[in-house]
């Protein structure tokens, strides 16, 4: 019945375009390849390209933004599955480059602020982050105008800024720019902050860019303290990738807040947007609604124009306010299905989950809007705000990868959904994807979680507990395994046995709210990501069940469970047809 409703709705648009008509049809050849079941003995053979290698392994990885099918080797990591589904650069295998790249980030780790720096930051409101890092900018030797002379998108919000900068970015390269992408934080990788179009910076360019920047800051030191923090030195290093690279546009996300966010040290972004607000860093932006709000709206530039899904309506009054005050234009976007009323692109909308509905939207016309500011005519320019969907934008959303972030990764009998949600708004996004992805499954579910910093769990785990039911669960540190911590996961805030407290006192409020509701307490706490695992394992056949595991509660977790299963070592399997 699939195939033949996506026949009839390949006739029914009687003027559909050539790359249309031809997705139309490699998803018809796709739904009849899955409808053959391959034997797990059998091995296909695969051609070989740069994209897969030639294995019997087929992947499905289901992200919010793509739903697809990769050739990954037997004998590849579990990263490879999350991290890199077209394959990983040359240099990435390399031993030398490899080391050369921990030995940048172990240098680069010690500017990670410890717990008195940040307090001494928040208790003294005289420091002004955007000062500073114009500072250190002149210092690396690369002045503020010579950094405007790129063009940029700026991205601000509580809930989806990474997804909607990853959507725009993908949408742009879709129709030919040079793209930079800053984001943080890093899943497993720090090199994955920093891309360019669409990939992480090979790790022998970081290592490249780092040093001389690195090593001219040291220099003009006028004291031992006198170094730009590991968030700005990172934004410094992203605007020297940028300017040397020479990308045609360069999508940037702020860090906390925006008004005093390093990253606001640009002053003639034109497309500016702010997505979905809740409270958050409560210490640094403010207490209400509005306060956080006023913070975010600080990226507003003069005259440029701000696109947001923000519905609360005494936030939009606080970016309206300080849109007016720079005469900047303010857009409130459309619902995302309102750009698939087209035939063309109507059968679409159900593979899109909550993550794209929620930002894709926004992520259209912030890309619409740099398109029309871009002497170009090899693209059409549509009225502001109008819902309209055309072939660049849907092949952008289609095939935006975004690892982490609603993750669907099949492997060794075990369905693993990756989600890095640390705020309750995000979190509620999380648990319905995950409860309708396993709704009617009879499969065990389990849960693996961690929360870092000190905000309260209990409004997360009531979330989790009151959509899902888990038949285990495990409370963990972001540690993957005794083997010691990967330079590119060290956090310098919260020690390994710092964390494992953390994760205790986690359980214990688990715990407590299993008392107060009559629920049975499955959970335990466990020293490592990799103990969690192996006791999944011994509590479960992997054999004779199918498992769905939640791993959430931070991206630093997501970055540990990957590195984690890089040690089991266990033969993936194939997966047929979409999950």
């Amino acid at each position: 019945m699939t195939v033949i409703r996506l026949l009839n709705s390949v006739h029914k648009n009687t003027k559909p375009s050539l790359r249309a008509f031809l997705l139309r049809m490699n998803d018809i050849k796709q739904h009849i390849r899955n409808l053959v079941t391959i034997p797990p003995s059998s091995t296909p053979t695969h051609a070989s390209s740069s994209s897969s290698s030639s294995s019997h392994f087929t992947m499905l990885s289901q992200l919010p933004f793509r739903i697809c099918q990769e050739q990954l080797s037997n004998a590849s990591p579990f990263e490879d599955l999350v991290l890199y589904p077209k394959g990983r650069s040359n240099d990435d295998k390399n031993s030398e480059v490899n080391a050369a790249f921990e030995t940048a980030i172990q240098e680069l780790n010690k500017l990670q602020p410890n717990e008195q720096t940040i307090r001494r930051s928040v208790e003294n409101p005289k420091i002004n982050t955007v000062k500073d890092t114009v500072k250190y900018l002149e210092r690396s030797g690369l002045p503020l105008n010579v950094v405007e002379q790129l063009s940029f998108i700026h991205v601000s919000g509580t809930k989806g800024k990474g997804s909607t900068c990853a959507l725009v970015e993908s949408i742009l390269r879709q129709y030919g720019a040079r793209t930079g992408f800053f984001s943080s934080p890093h899943v497993l990788a720090t090199n994955e902050r920093i891309r360019i179009d669409g990939e992480p910076l090979a790790k022998q360019k970081f290592v490249n860019y780092f040093w001389p920047v690195y090593k001219r800051l040291m220099a003009k030191r006028e004291n031992e303290t006198d170094m730009p923090a590991y968030f700005k030195f990172l934004t410094i290093l992203s605007f020297h990738v940028f300017v040397e690279e020479n990308v045609d546009v360069a999508v940037m996300e702020v860090g906390i807040g925006g008004e005093q966010d390093c990253t606001n040290v640009l002053r003639n972004v034109r497309t500016v947007g702010i997505t979905s607000l809740g409270l958050e860093h409560t210490e640094l932006l403010g207490n209400t609604m509005e306060q956080i709000a006023w913070q975010k709206a600080g990226i507003i530039k003069p005259y440029s124009h701000v696109y947001t899904h923000v519905t609360q309506p005494e936030c939009l009054k606080v970016i309206r306010d300080r849109a007016l005050e720079k005469q900047a234009t303010v857009h409130e976007v459309p619902a995302f299905e309102q750009y698939f009323k087209h035939n063309l692109y109507e059968d679409y909308w159900p593979t899109f989950n909550e993550v794209i509905r929620l930002n894709g939207s926004l992520a259209i016309q912030l890309a619409y809007d740099w398109l029309r500011q871009t002497p170009s005519t090899l693209h059409r320019r549509y009225p502001i705000n109008e819902p309209r969907m055309c072939d660049e934008v849907f092949l952008g959303l289609r095939n935006c990868h975004w690892p982490g972030r609603c993750q669907l990764v099949q492997f060794q009998g075990m369905r693993l959904h990756l989600d890095g949600a640390h705020t309750k708004e995000s979190m509620r996004v999380c648990t319905d994807w995950f409860w309708k992805s396993t709704s009617d499954s009879n499969n065990p579910k389990i849960l693996i979680f961690n929360r870092t910093g000190d905000s309260d769990p209990m409004p997360m785990l009531k979330m989790l507990s009151e959509k899902c039911t888990f038949d285990m669960i495990c409370f963990v540190p972001n540690v993957a395994t005794v083997k010691g911590i990967n330079p590119n996961q060290v956090m310098i805030r919260s020690s390994a046995e710092v964390q494992l407290k953390r994760a205790h006192a986690i359980a214990r409020s688990w715990d407590e709210m299993c008392n107060a509701t009559n629920q049975i307490n499955n959970s335990r706490v466990y020293s490592t990501v990799y103990d969690a695992f192996s006791a999944i394992r011994e509590r479960f056949s992997i054999n004779n069940h199918e498992l769905d595991v939640l791993i959430t509660g931070s991206i630093h977790l997501l970055g540990a469970t990957i590195a984690a299963l890089n040690e089991f070592h266990i033969k993936a399997i194939p997966v047929n047809g979409h999950q």
